[in-house]
This record gives C-alpha cells, sequence and structure tokens, in this order.
C-alpha cells in the first residue's frame, strides 16, 4: 500500500510539473500539432475496425431482447446510448493506450536510455516542454476526437444489422436515433474521452522518461503504460459514471 501511495504521488507530481510547463513560454505548437496527427494516425483505424463490430453486435443482441416486448423500434436509440456513453469511450481510450500510449513510452524510453534527453537538458531545451507537454495535450485533446469517430461508426454498425439484416425501416431507426439521448449524455461521452486521454498520456509520458535499463528497460515501460493506462481508465470510468448519474 505504502509503494503504491508513493507511485501516485510521484505521478502527480510528473502531471503537475507538465502542467507548470504548459503555462508559460516558449509553446512548441509544431511538436504538439505533429503528435496529435501521429495519434489519429496511429489509432484512427484500429478505432474504427473495433467500434464497428461492437455496434453490430448491440444491434443484433439489442433486437432479440426488444422483440421480446415488441420493442424492435428502438434499437437505434439502445445503440446510440450505449455506445456514445461507454462503449465508444472505453473502447476508443484503450485503442489509444494499446497503439499511442506504448508508441510514446517507448519513444521517451529509447530517447532517456540512449541520453537524448540528457543532451536536451545539457544544450538548455527544457525536455518537459519539448517532449512531455505536446505528447499530454495530444492526448487529452484527440481521444474526444477518435471518440466521435468511434461512435459514429457504431452506430453505422448498428444500422446495417438492424435495417439491412433484420430489417427495420430506416426512417425509424433515424427517427428514434436520439430519443434517449440527452445533452448530459453528449458531454459524458466527450468528457469521458478527454480524461481518459490525460491518464493515457500522463502515464505513458510518465514511464517513457523514467525508463532505464537498455532495450529491456523499454519494454516494460512501454508494458507498464497500457497496463496501468487500462486500469486507471476501468476506475476513472466508475467514477465518472457514477458522477454523471448523480447529475441526471
Amino acid at each position: 500500500m505504502l509503494d503504491f501511495v508513493k507511485a501516485v504521488g510521484r505521478v502527480g507530481g510528473f502531471g503537475i510539473r507538465a502542467f507548470r510547463h504548459s503555462l508559460s513560454p516558449p509553446f512548441f505548437w509544431r511538436q504538439t500539432v505533429e503528435q496529435m496527427d501521429s495519434l489519429c494516425f496511429r489509432c484512427l483505424i484500429p478505432v474504427i475496425a473495433v467500434l464497428a463490430p461492437l455496434g453490430a453486435v448491440v444491434s443484433l443482441q439489442g433486437l432479440l431482447i426488444l422483440k421480446i416486448f415488441g420493442a424492435e423500434p428502438l434499437i437505434s436509440s439502445l445503440v446510440a446510448a450505449s455506445v456514445f456513453r461507454e462503449l465508444s469511450p472505453g473502447i476508443a481510450s484503450l485503442m489509444v493506450a494499446a497503439q499511442a500510449g506504448s508508441s510514446m513510452a517507448a519513444e521517451l524510453g529509447t530517447m532517456r536510455v540512449k541520453a537524448e534527453i540528457d543532451a536536451q537538458e545539457v544544450m538548455a531545451v527544457n525536455p518537459f516542454k519539448y517532449l512531455i507537454v505536446p505528447r499530454i495535450i495530444a492526448g487529452t485533446l484527440m481521444t474526444p476526437v477518435l471518440n466521435v469517430v468511434g461512435f459514429v461508426t457504431g452506430v453505422f454498425g448498428g444500422y446495417v444489422i438492424a435495417v439491412n439484416l433484420r430489417g427495420v425501416s430506416h426512417g425509424i431507426f433515424m427517427a428514434n436515433l436520439y430519443n434517449f439521448l440527452r445533452p448530459v449524455d453528449l458531454a459524458q461521452g466527450i468528457v469521458k474521452a478527454g480524461v481518459f486521454g490525460f491518464i493515457i498520456s500522463l502515464l505513458s509520458c510518465y514511464y517513457g522518461f523514467h525508463a532505464s535499463g537498455g532495450a529491456a528497460g523499454v519494454g516494460r515501460a512501454a508494458n507498464r503504460s497500457v497496463v496501468y493506462s487500462i486500469l486507471c481508465i476501468l476506475v476513472a470510468n466508475y467514477i465518472l459514471t457514477s458522477a454523471f448519474l448523480g447529475m441526471s
């Protein structure tokens, strides 16, 4: 338990240090945009590839249940609510952790073991401003964008199953799509994705920045960034879901 508290304190201190550096010049906007582009490039296809079949499965299973009560027209509402509230933020964030998070940790870990970060400090280049802050900003801003892409993809997967394979009317599907989605639900998906993206980028940068032990240490940093990111996402998801339910 003491080791856990120490680890939380170290990560928290790392995050506070990064936040403090993000508020003062110089601002490396070019590196930030490059990180945002790289994150989207790495994660866009995996998010689409995972959310489309998940939306299809939700639609297929939902139709079997709703058919019992004669409520098949509500399938689009079920798909939209489940995908936007839970599936899209969670799955998109897991893909970001697996694809971009591990890559961040590996890149920073390689730079650490090759003494490139130390060289930057010798040349009076602040590694937090140049390496850490752009990656954290990119993860925090682009994960909600990927969440929106995942939502659209998941609903499309549900639409294909419901309309093309199960015979639900296109008009009924579209008319009921947003019946049970409220503004707080829309905010819930975006806020969750942003928080998850921040957690992923913070942990990935932390473990990569403090990597040691050569190539094996880089591998450990990448592995820990993914594992701990997923664990923190699951815990944060419960906390945020409870908070939003309390607001509704």
